[in-house]
């Protein structure tokens, strides 16, 4: 018999769909890989970083065809890239990147024709996260006379 320090091995992760709903997801992980015809995709692992399914998985691909470009653009684009000009884009310029994903469920079945459900991520079910809000500034009419106003006793404005 083996001797093995449990301790040491991590839990077995619930493979279940999670409901319907949207997630803050962080994109942990990007495997490249083709389409059955071809094309070059990204299989894109999210992990859920916020609420009672904390620590799940939500997967979707990134397809790179000419009729797919249009979503690849609206991924980027929520997870915070810059898609107004000619972008050089690899995995390590979107892993990382938080965005909020909309989840849906879909029936299929598996290889030996079992009824199972898994989740899909919405055509656009992709939104950017909200920027934390900036602290306020001093517009008052004291701002310009007075650069340091409110900003307290002894305090400097760097």
């Amino acid at each position: 018999m083996p001797v093995i320090n449990f301790s040491k091995v991590e839990e077995a992760h619930d493979f279940s769909p999670v409901p319907k709903g949207k997630y803050n997801c962080k994109l942990v992980d990007i495997e490249e890989a083709n389409t059955q015809h071809g094309d070059e995709m990204w299989k894109l692992k999210f992990e859920i970083i916020e609420g009672v399914h904390i620590g799940r998985y939500i997967y979707d691909n990134m397809v790179f065809s000419e009729a797919a470009l249009k979503r690849a653009k609206l991924i980027c684009s929520r997870l915070g890239l810059d898609t107004s000009r000619e972008v050089n884009l690899t995995p390590k310029l979107l892993e990382g990147r938080t965005c909020i994903l909309t989840v849906e469920q879909e029936d299929y079945e598996d290889q030996d024709g079992n009824p199972k459900k898994r989740n899909i991520v919405a055509f656009a079910g992709y939104e950017r996260v909200s920027a934390p809000a900036a602290p306020p500034v001093n517009t008052g009419k004291n701002a310009k006379a007075n650069p340091r106003a409110g900003l307290g006793e002894g305090k400097m404005p760097f």
